[in-house]
């Protein structure tokens, strides 16, 4: 049948209804033509309510169960990927760099220990211990002055020490003087000196170190003679936490040893290499940047 004798029969009322449901355009010509209200008392479906019922009823050709593949705009192309994978890359090796050099400049410059809390590295603490107490003199003469020094360390702060002396010229046969000091340890470390007149050498002492309960715990005792070559050294805590704020990189992992610590302003060969990595690695990330 061809599109003419169709309409004919729509003009005349003869079409068949399930021609009408089947052909959306001639329903929607009987519709203007007929109304729908006609339509529904004929009992002529429009095509649009037959596919939603064959849909409920399983009966068009894609279901619900069917899942349709996402188009390929869709899905995330290696394209877009790599850019975030750089990104990433970048942030981190700038950060890097950044942290590396800042880390290890003022390590050299400063001194991690003036810059860390403390509390992360003990090595000043296992200088400040008490172990064995140290008693130990030494002498420096000026004319016909004699002083001795005496240094006394790892002692107990809080408690009650003192230093006894006898100090003698030609030899041991002319007492020159003989006397005692006593104070309350207010650190680990502690120095006291004596200056006498002398005239005859040799010049002799003998010293004794005394706790609270004046029991003599340690000893010491000397000479001095201008024959034989005598010098005066300063004493040097050369682990003073304070003079030496500086880690060795080399001995990180034995950071608590007093050892591994140094004065500050100089860098080794480890030092400058570990500079020019973090630089170097700080300069690829910017470099990926501008690419």
């Amino acid at each position: 049948m061809n599109e003419g004798d169709r309409l004919r029969e729509l003009l005349d009322g003869s079409m068949d209804p399930s021609d009408l449901e089947s052909y959306k355009e001639y329903y929607k010509l009987a519709e203007r033509i007929y109304g729908r209200e006609a339509l529904d008392e004929l009992g002529i479906s429009s095509p649009q309510e037959i596919e939603e019922e064959e849909e409920q009823n399983g009966n068009s050709e894609f279901t619900h169960d069917v899942i349709l593949p996402s188009p390929k705009t869709d899905l995330i192309t290696e394209d877009e990927v790599l850019p975030k994978q750089k990104s990433n890359r970048r942030i981190f090796l700038i950060l890097v760099g950044i942290v590396g050099l800042v880390i290890v400049s003022s390590n050299v410059l400063i001194g991690l220990n003036e810059i860390v809390p403390s509390s992360l590295f003990t090595h000043c603490e296992d200088l400040n211990q008490t172990g064995e107490i140290e008693f130990k003199e030494m002498e420096q003469v000026n004319g016909s002055t004699l002083t001795i020094f005496w240094t006394v360390k790892n002692i107990t702060v809080g408690d009650n020490y003192t230093i006894t002396w006898d100090i003698s010229q030609n030899g041991s046969q002319q007492l020159v003087d003989s006397g005692s000091f006593s104070w309350q340890a207010n650190g680990n470390t502690f120095t006291h000196l004596k200056s006498v007149n002398v005239q005859t050498e040799p010049y002799t002492w003998y010293s004794n170190l005394l706790d609270g309960n004046n029991t003599v715990i340690s000893t010491t005792s000397g000479d001095y003679s201008s024959s034989e070559v005598n010098t005066m050294s300063i004493i040097v805590n050369e682990n003073d936490c304070e003079d030496n704020p500086k880690l060795i990189i080399s001995e990180i992992m034995d950071y608590q040893n007093p050892e591994s610590w140094t004065q500050a302003g100089d860098g080794d060969m480890l030092d400058g290499m570990l500079i020019t990595v973090f630089a170097l690695t700080f300069l690829f990330g910017i470099r990926n940047k501008k690419n």
